[in-house]
């Protein structure tokens, strides 16, 4: 949960006003079609917007640690909530809570098959039960509604994002929305220990030929000054996969191919999609790191841990080059400072190939995250008016134009919005996370502005917009390490497959990536010679690879028509 706190935090900062785009706040657009086709009709709205009764919406959600409350207030009885009663007469009801995203998950499963209540509006977050929602006939076609109700800069948004609808269509229907994120959040910069560069003379690496000289000296010539050989290289995790949000490994698999990385779907030469695991040059990535293993230069148990666990080496100081977030120099990697107060901590960007090539790890737009709608939800009306209100935020209009709630993300001071807890009238020690109360779970973001603000400030730009003003209060290296995340852009290698998992994905789909992880950790770990990628690839192909990849170019097709 606490990373979802961290780009919950630094996702607030990074998003920039985006002008000529909006209506006003757009409740003039949903108003005005209160009497539009499309379910919701029946509610009244007074003059200002407010529906008059106040309408229910019910939702549920996981509430864990990464949610912050103040002033007694919980997740039923808070500021949010209260303005959303008071202004637009909605009420929200949470039906029920959990702790985790998995018990959440397993909750809405659940509902599949029992008599149990769908919540009228949910997020879900699982590929395989967005496919089984969307199959279940118990949600909602939402494409004459979206038409009906939403605000034109929530149209436009999602006219710029079309893609990212595809994961949620049958045939000519909707059957939810994608959340957007920054979908630039999550890509990996190289973080390295500078001082320990500078205690060896090193300049930090550029391409991978220079990574692996750095890494040769951070095993063998005691950086730590502990007389005792006991760090090594790079920290990475292969757990889950090697293109991941943290702990990254994917840019050297993208140093030798120049586009495709493990994990992914991207469109070949012939013009289909293919699968990144199972191309030639990922057998060189391989080749590489199996050489880097035996000489003690990365974590010896890679395979074993996650994305999260695989960072403690570099925190406790044991490594002295990780690949994660622009923010990850906050939460985790900043905890290295408990370790060592003197540890100085360093963004580059990944090193390429020896001839120029470079692919990494890209987010989704939306984090797999879409809100879908139960069959029987009679208000899209108040859904979209709603729905606008909160992207206020983003757009810096409204209600919301300096943050969401005074006092709990945000105070004025002398005239001008404070956004460091410590410096409100009422100092907090840690901001309220009223950003995360509103049915999103998340403030909904502008696709792709982030990063682009980071470059703009670290560049010397004057601070215009609140987005500008949140960065100015952050550690000048994360805004370094933000700037170089854009200027990164051009080796972006997100998925192009955004469906729904295919038949035989679903059915095959576990097997195959269970053998394509034991294959590749045993490769790196020197059980098996490099040669057996070959194998490993012919025999992804003809236990369900081939066929899955004949359906998801059909689904390519069908969408690219």
């Amino acid at each position: 949960m606490k990373k979802n706190k961290w780009i919950a935090l630094v996702m607030i900062g990074v998003m920039t006003t985006v002008i000529g785009c909006s209506s006003g706040n757009g409740s003039d657009n949903a108003g005005n079609n209160s009497n539009a086709t499309g379910e919701g009709t029946e509610s009244a709205q007074n003059a200002d917007g407010k529906f008059e009764p106040p309408i229910t919406i019910t939702t549920a959600r996981p509430v864990g640690s990464d949610y912050t409350f103040i002033n007694g207030e919980d997740i039923n009885n808070n500021v949010h909530n209260k303005w959303t009663k008071e202004k637009l007469g909605i009420e929200i009801k949470d039906l029920w809570n959990t702790t985790d995203n998995g018990a959440y998950h397993t909750k809405l499963r659940l509902s599949l098959t029992t008599q149990d209540q769908l919540p009228d509006v949910f997020i879900v977050q699982d590929q395989n039960l967005i496919a089984d929602l969307i199959q279940s006939g118990k949600v909602k076609d939402i494409s004459k509604d979206f038409e009906a109700y939403a605000s034109d800069r929530i149209k436009k948004l999602y006219e710029e994002n079309s893609a990212s609808l595809n994961q949620v269509k049958k045939g000519e229907q909707l059957l939810g929305l994608p959340i957007f994120s920054a979908g630039d959040g999550t890509n990996p910069v190289l973080w390295v220990r500078q001082d320990w560069l500078d205690k060896l003379n090193l300049k930090a690496p550029t391409t991978i030929e220079e990574f692996e000289t750095v890494m040769d000296a951070f095993t063998n010539q005691d950086p730590d000054g502990n007389g005792t050989k006991d760090t090594f290289g790079f920290s990475l995790s292969g757990r889950n996969g090697f293109s991941n949000w943290m702990s990254d490994v994917s840019f050297i698999f993208g140093a030798y191919t120049g586009k495709f990385i493990p994990g992914t779907w991207q469109q070949g030469s012939d013009g289909t999609l293919k699968y990144g695991s199972v191309q030639p040059e990922i057998k060189s990535g391989l080749g590489k790191l199996q050489e880097w293993y035996k000489k003690g230069y990365l974590d010896p148990e890679l395979a074993a841990i996650d994305e999260v666990k695989a960072t403690e080496s570099f925190i406790q100081g044991k490594s002295g080059m990780i690949a994660a977030p622009f923010w990850a120099m906050g939460w985790p990697l900043g905890d290295v400072k408990g370790t060592n107060p003197d540890a100085k901590l360093r963004a580059y960007p990944l090193p390429t190939g020896s001839d120029g090539k470079s692919a990494r790890y890209t987010g989704y737009i939306n984090e797999g995250k879409v809100m879908m709608f139960n069959k029987d939800f009679k208000h899209m009306d108040a859904f979209f008016l709603y729905m606008d209100k909160i992207y206020d935020n983003q757009f810096e209009t409204g209600d919301f134009k300096d943050g969401f709630f005074e006092g709990y993300d945000y105070a004025i001071v002398d005239g001008k919005p404070e956004y460091d807890s410590k410096k409100f009238p009422t100092p907090l020690e840690a901001a309220a996370s009223s950003s995360k109360y509103n049915l999103f779970w998340n403030v909904p973001a502008i696709p792709f502005q982030g990063s682009a603000n980071y470059d703009y400030m670290f560049n010397g730009g004057e601070p215009t917009t609140r987005a500008h003003k949140e960065i100015m209060i952050q550690d000048p290296e994360m805004v370094r390490a933000g700037a170089l995340n854009y200027q990164m852009a051009g080796i972006n290698a997100p998925t192009e497959f955004l469906g729904a998992p295919t038949e035989t994905m679903r059915n095959k789909g576990d097997n195959l990536k269970t053998m394509e992880l034991e294959t590749f950790a045993k490769i790196i770990y020197g059980n098996e010679s490099i040669d057996k990628f070959d194998s490993f690839v012919a025999d992804w192909k003809s236990k369900g690879g081939d066929q899955i990849e004949k359906e998801i170019n059909e689904w390519y097709k069908s969408v690219n028509p």
